[in-house]
């Protein structure tokens, strides 16, 4: 998958009960599976960025997530 420059991927809104909505890359997928919550980014090396303690812990993560997704493109994407 190889995106133009300046071109990031389409993004779906996922609703975390008792957390709240998000716009999340369709690059990153949503992990809830016993201990384990958090955000998987997909592109090159699949990586795990796990829930942050606190209110915003799912949000920061997410955040970490795009961060990274968006540095790989820029470097692989081109």
């Amino acid at each position: 998958m190889w995106f133009e420059e300046n071109e990031l991927p389409e993004v779906r809104e996922l609703t975390l009960p008792g957390v709240g909505r998000f716009q999340v890359p369709v690059l990153i997928e949503r992990i809830d599976e016993g201990a384990t919550h958090g955000w998987q980014l997909r592109y090159g090396e699949w990586t795990l960025f796990e829930d942050l303690a606190g209110e915003l812990g799912a949000s920061a993560a997410l955040a970490m997530a795009v961060s990274e997704m968006t540095a790989r493109i820029a470097y692989r994407g081109k």
